[in-house]
């Protein structure tokens, strides 16, 4: 996992002049890369892409901002993590229960910030019982495996209200992880935005043409802002800044109202 300025550096590297980084459930490394952003040039979007109860499928909710530490959103980040490491450690127990020797500490070493099931599956991955992070969650920790446990997250209104509280900009994260027909995924989006939903993710590598028409037509339907991102998690697996084809449009973090009062500092 890289660190924050290394983020930055890669985003230099990239050609990548304006980054939201949105870590998972923690605004811990935004000191670091507004550090590193004022001095490479970078203009750098404060942001977070939080773990939600999904009513179907998985889902993240992202949250973009014009401050490095919003309020009441810092304060609950605190309880978030705590749920999320007991489940890690429930997660380890029922692993042990089948067999697979692993150890909590194991799995707390690999995280930077929160522990979380993909932590999990590089712990697997380093003590030898699977080839790759996507064979231990098919084996092991994918929703209704063997080792899986639920979560009590937020509820998608929950999040949704608390990046607005917050004074954020909420933004549904790839929304094909919710494994929803088109009727229900339309329904959900309108309770999302019922509940202040600014913008839902179209602009991806991983959309193809067909899901970026349909993401596209529910944006445009709700009145949501059409978002995108590299999604950028490991440098082997992932290229930052490449959001396919069309690239994703420059003037979205105005029409997020986050972009004018959270450019890094020169």
């Amino acid at each position: 996992m890289l660190a924050p300025a290394d983020v930055v550096a890669a985003a230099v590297e990239a050609g990548v002049e304006t980054l939201a980084l949105t870590d998972h459930d923690t605004v811990a490394g935004l000191p670091e890369a507004l550090d590193a952003a004022g001095r490479l040039g970078v203009d750098l979007v404060p942001g977070i892409e939080l773990s939600v109860k999904a009513p179907s499928g998985s889902m993240h909710l992202l949250g973009y901002f014009r401050e490095f530490e919003p309020q009441p959103l810092v304060g609950e980040l605190g309880a978030m993590r705590a749920r999320r490491a007991d489940r890690a450690r429930l997660i380890v127990a029922r692993l042990n229960e089948l067999g697979v020797a692993l150890e909590y500490a194991d799995v707390e070493a690999l995280a930077a910030g929160t522990v979380g099931r993909p932590h999990v599956a590089e712990a697997l991955v380093a003590a030898g019982h699977v080839g790759d992070r996507q064979e231990a969650f098919d084996r092991y920790l994918a929703d209704g495996g063997p080792a899986h446990v639920g979560h009590a997250g937020l509820t998608p209104t929950q999040a949704v209200r608390l990046v607005a509280d917050s004074g954020g900009a909420p933004v549904l994260a790839h929304p094909a992880s919710l494994s929803m027909e088109d009727g229900a995924l339309e329904q959900f989006v309108r309770q999302l935005g019922d509940a202040g939903l600014l913008g839902i993710e179209v602009y991806r590598r991983d959309h193809g043409s067909s899901h970026r028409r349909q993401f596209a037509r529910l944006a445009q339907r709700f009145g949501l802002v059409a978002c995108g991102g590299s999604d950028f998690h490991r440098p082997e697996a992932d290229r930052l800044g490449d959001t396919g084809e069309p690239a994703l449009p420059t003037d979205v973090p105005e029409r997020l109202g986050v972009r004018p009062t959270v450019r890094a500092m020169r």
